[in-house]
Formats: C-alpha cells, structure tokens, sequence
C-alpha cells in the first residue's frame, strides 16, 4: 500500500493523490515518446523542478506531490486540462459502512489490475521490454528469463493487493472469482508466450486461417472479463 501522502483540502473536501491515475498517465505518454522510463522519469522531474527520485517514489506509490501547484503543473505538462484528475477524494474510515469497505477494496484491486492490464497493452504484450534489451546487448534466453521475471513480478503487485484485501472480501463468492481471475485469466496473458520461439518463429496464421490474438485483443477479453466480474456485485 502507499505511504501517508499529503492530504489536499478543496472546497471543503478531502484529497489524496491518485497514484493510479498517475501511473496510467505517466506510462501512456512514456509509450507514445518512445523513451525508457528513466528518460520519462527525468523530463517531468525537469519540467516540474524536482529531483527523479521524487518521480520515482509517486511512480512506487511511496510518496506523492507536495502541493497543489505542483499538481496542476503535472497536468499542464501532460496537457490534460482537468488536474482534479489527479486527486482522489478522501473517506473517513470511521464513517465507512460495511458496504463502502467492500467497494473501497474492490477498487483498489481493480486500479491494480488496470495497471497491469494496462502496461500489457502498451508494451504490446510485454514485447516492448524484449526489443530495450536487445538494444542492450543482452542474450536471447537471457532476455527470455528476464521477462518471465518482469510479467511476474507485475503480475504479484496485482497478488498483494488482492491478499490485503482478504479480511474484508474474503466471505463473498466474488473474491474467489477474483481470485481465480488474477491467478489464471491474468497469468495466462504472458505465460508461455515470452519465449524467442513464440515472439518470432511461430506461425501467425495457420492454413485455416488460424491465429494468435494480438495483446490488444487479448487486453479486451481480460479486461472485459474484469469487468464483468465486478459488475456482479456493482
């Protein structure tokens, strides 16, 4: 979970930085620059005057922005005119009902599943990582193990989050469907394809006019199967 961020009061509301919109903005316009994320980490640390570890840490939820100005200078440099797009409105855990605990824990096993679908797209698969290692010099099976060890290190963020939520989803069916989702429906998106014989030896299309979906493709069944998951309790 995040570290205790700086609370913003507007209009007489309650506001936290929204780490997920953050991180959906960031990778989006790291993915269309086409630079690595220590470049996209660097720029808006320049354009924002601040250090790339400060960038680093909103990035790892460890921290967030300082201020409001800050805030809205993010969103000027992402050209996204609305910087409440970036707060998240803050509830009082004593005023919570049983019900706005479930949705509360939903929701972050939901943004955290988002988070990796979405970086499965915009790396078209994964296959994005392969191509930066190459460039590097780095060994076919090398590169093989190493993204093996990324999808699953992402794939476990997504784990984490769901155990935390146990104690307050774990007597509802839909956890276990949940459960069932981040543990095969997730997973099955990489496994077995991150190999150098699957990327670029195998046939994209058969004789019967056959083929594997591409990762847009698959994106939209993981990412409609979500969400018809939730819409069972929605």
């Amino acid at each position: 979970m995040a570290a205790q961020t700086r609370t913003f009061h507007i209009d007489g509301e309650d506001y936290a930085f929204n780490f997920t919109f953050f991180i959906k903005t960031f990778n989006a316009d790291k993915t269309q620059k086409k630079v690595t994320m220590s470049q996209a980490e660097e720029a808006l640390s320049t354009y924002l005057n601040l250090s790339t570890q400060a960038i680093h840490g909103w990035r790892f939820q460890f921290n967030g922005p300082s201020s409001i100005d800050i805030i809205q200078n993010m969103a000027k440099y992402y050209s996204i005119k609305d910087y409440t797009l970036f707060l998240n409105r803050k509830v009082d855990e004593n005023k919570m009902t049983n019900t706005d605990r479930i949705i509360d824990s939903l929701k972050r096993i939901y943004d955290a599943a988002i988070l990796y679908l979405d970086d499965f797209e915009t790396s078209d698969g994964f296959n994005n990582y392969w191509f930066i290692k190459q460039d590097e010099g780095c060994p076919e099976k090398a590169i093989e193990n190493e993204l093996y060890d990324l999808a699953s290190n992402k794939l476990h963020k997504v784990e984490i989050v769901l155990q935390q939520e146990y104690i307050v989803l774990h007597k509802l069916d839909l956890y276990s469907k949940l459960e069932n989702y981040i543990y095969n429906d997730l997973c099955s998106l990489y496994d077995g394809k991150l190999s150098y014989a699957y990327r670029f030896e195998c046939v994209v299309e058969d004789e019967n006019g056959n083929r594997e979906p591409s990762a847009h493709e698959e994106y939209e069944i993981a990412l409609n199967r979500l969400n018809e998951i939730m819409s069972e309790y929605f």
